[in-house]
């Protein structure tokens, strides 16, 4: 379970990263026996989310995640069992 929490982090602050902006940062929160790791860019994106890394995050166990943009950058979210 640690090691699919940690390539998912990853996973998303190398997404986030990508977008080439200064800061990064990551947001978690929980509820019952579920985590929500999020990923946020802080580097405005006036394009659609690029959603190619959500089959990746998949693979290493999200039970649901997704991507999307707004003023504040792209935020990269997945939840993981617990």
């Amino acid at each position: 379970m640690d090691r699919s929490a940690g390539e998912l982090t990853e996973l998303l602050v190398r997404t986030a990263v990508a977008d080439g902006g200064r800061k990064v940062s990551v947001h978690l929160a929980d509820q019952g026996r579920q985590v929500l790791i999020v990923a946020l860019s802080h580097q405005p994106v006036h394009e659609v989310a690029d959603d190619a890394v959500l089959p990746e995050l998949t693979r290493l166990g999200a039970v649901s995640c997704g991507t999307d943009t707004a003023e504040d950058g792209r935020r990269v979210w997945a939840v993981l069992d617990l």
